[in-house]
């Protein structure tokens, strides 16, 4: 009765074992890259559903797990993503050490998939999984914790654990969404290589609480939901599944353009993928879509990418490629702008400087700024903002007005421009600066003159006054002159002393009034006599003559009158006691 027990039991493992075909590899194993009826590329489940080794990528080979039994050969997870591309003579050896090693005679390289140690073999699953065992069947090493961009039924996504979309389709390297399972529950999808931060962060789902334990979980039956592994977090659905629907295979991907779906596709040969649920629903959501200085548009389901004012597609054919200057400019300075506005859009921050002014101050502050790009006005605070635009947005916030340097210039898509153009641009600009040129010599030529000639009329002693004439303009040497070095004072205020002088061979006595310092006070005392007093003509106004307003000099030339008190502190000369004085420098009163 024993010898039948054991004989029963011995052909139950060896049935076992004839069932599991090609899922125990052992170390020795390899696989060729070249897919050939003749070459062994891949080592199979063992229902043949999932298949682990070389797949075409572009023109050359990566090495992944793949649904094989199904038409529509599906990539699940890539070895070394970030550089997966072997050439046709590639091999990958199970060596009798336990690793996987790619090796490449064309290359000469060899590059390790693992770096597990104390491997006995290998297995590919059912689930999908890929697993490397010791010799007492503990696992070492295993595809389902180091996920790329697919979760599969069984598998699920620990806490600080992510999902990262690929390039494309056809592109398994690493793209640019992510999805993360946080420590305080939150499942939540940001951009690849930015901070998880809510300011950076675009879809997110939580847990009842805060739950360090939790994970996101993927059942048979396309059961998505999130659980804990203590149990306190409960259970959260983000999808519930069609249990009643048999025969259909689930996986969870984020896809190359940031948006997380849920696929199911039938067992059957003719079954296609389908999308059984997604987030978020708005796909122009996910940030940075559209590259740099670019946004995403949403029109009747079809996506766009449009760019900023001022730059141009820098791929018509890829629209994720981003955008670039539209313009060439040799010098900021010696360029022409304009201010474009773009309403309700917001992108990544990154202010250069931020001021209180108005807004036509703001985009005039930006247009002078070489470094100024873009301005955010909002409530008197002027944001400057500087390239590239990253992460840009369409929102609803309307308070915000983000104004876009643009060059009023030949875009660099227009580069025909003629020599002829060319020439007569040079031609006119020499003009114009022989021009100036001319001018400031003429100016230079006609100023010394007029100092000649004052010079001269001063050296002969002959100061004229001429009624009819405008006021005259003394140097400070001809008011010396006339005034015996300003020898004789003749009245002293705040402002100044009055110095008795004589011109016209002596004939002609005048009052000269010398402001003592050019402080900013004096400076307007004189300019505002010269303004007002010089333009007024009153029977009881001692009229003013002339004025020297030569280097730190400034003095006020009056006409003189007898038995008057010349007092510098008020505003004006009169004759008459009664009058009040209102402008002007100096004040006389009737003796």
């Amino acid at each position: 009765m024993a010898t039948i027990f054991l004989f029963l039991l011995l052909s139950a493992i060896f049935a076992v074992e004839a069932q599991s075909g090609q899922s125990i590899i052992e170390p020795g194993s390899f696989l060729t890259a070249t897919l050939t009826p003749t070459t062994n590329s891949s080592w199979l489940s063992p229902s043949g559903l999932y298949a682990f080794g070389f797949y075409k990528q572009g023109n050359g080979y990566a090495v992944g797990i793949f649904i094989e039994g199904i038409p529509q050969k599906t990539v699940v997870w890539t070895a070394n993503r970030d550089d997966p591309l072997v050439p046709a003579d590639a091999t990958l050896n199970f060596t009798s050490d336990g690793q996987l090693v790619l090796q490449s005679a064309q290359q000469g390289t060899n590059t390790r998939i693992t770096n597990s140690t104390g491997v006995a073999s290998a297995s590919m699953l059912d689930s999908g999984n890929f697993v490397l065992y010791s010799s007492d069947n503990n696992t070492i090493w295993q595809s389902f914790n180091q996920s790329t961009d697919t979760l599969l039924p069984s598998q699920h996504l620990s806490v600080n654990e992510v999902l990262i979309s690929s390039v494309s389709d056809s592109n398994h390297s690493t793209g640019r969404f992510l999805l993360l399972m946080q420590q305080d529950g939150y499942l939540a999808m940001y951009p690849v290589g930015t901070p998880y931060t809510l300011e950076y962060g675009y879809w997110n789902y939580v847990t009842p609480g805060p739950e360090n334990n939790a994970k996101l979980n993927l059942d048979d039956n396309g059961h998505l939901y999130i659980d804990s592994i203590t149990g306190t977090a409960g259970i959260v659905d983000l999808n519930l599944g069609d249990n009643s629907t048999k025969g259909l295979l689930y996986l969870l991907r984020i896809d190359a353009d940031g948006i997380l779906r849920l696929y199911s596709h039938s067992m059957d040969q003719n079954g296609t993928w389908s999308v059984t649920w997604s987030q978020p629903d708005d796909k122009c959501l996910p940030k940075g879509l559209c590259g740099l200085n670019a946004y995403c548009v949403n029109t009747n389901q079809s996506l766009g990418c449009n760019c900023l004012p001022g730059f141009a597609p820098t791929n018509q054919s890829e629209k994720s490629s981003g955008c670039e200057r539209n313009f060439t400019a040799d010098s900021c300075k010696g360029m022409s702008y304009t201010m474009e506005l773009v309403n309700n859009t917001k992108w990544e921050y990154k202010n250069i400087s931020v001021l209180s002014l108005t807004q036509e101050a703001c985009k005039a502050a930006c247009l002078e700024d070489c470094k100024c790009d873009a301005v955010l006005f909002k409530d008197g605070e002027c944001k400057m903002q500087t390239l590239p635009f990253r992460f840009v947005t369409l929102h609803q916030d309307d308070s915000f007005l983000a104004l876009f340097k643009v060059g009023i210039s030949t875009p660099t898509t227009d580069r025909n421009v003629s020599k002829k153009s060319k020439k007569e641009v040079i031609i006119i600009s020499v003009s114009l600066v022989a021009f100036a040129i001319v001018l400031v010599i003429s100016g230079v030529v006609m100023y010394r003159y007029r100092v000649w000639a004052c010079k001269k009329e001063s050296n002969h002693g002959n100061i004229v006054l001429s009624e009819e004439d405008s006021l005259r303009s003394f140097t400070n040497a001809e008011l010396e002159k006339v005034t015996d070095n300003f020898k004789e004072e003749i009245g002293r205020g705040a402002f100044g002393i009055v110095y008795k002088g004589a011109v016209g061979d002596g004939k002609k006595l005048i009052a000269v009034k010398r402001l003592d310092k050019l402080l900013a006070e004096r400076e307007r005392e004189f300019q505002t006599e010269m303004k007002v007093i010089g333009r007024t003509h009153h029977k009881n106004l001692v009229q003013l003559l002339g004025y020297c307003h030569d280097g730190p000099n400034r003095l006020l030339v009056y006409e003189y009158m007898r038995n008057v008190l010349y007092n510098s502190k008020s505003k004006a000369i009169f004759f008459s006691p009664r009058l009040q004085c209102t402008h002007g420098s100096l004040k006389v009163k009737k003796n």
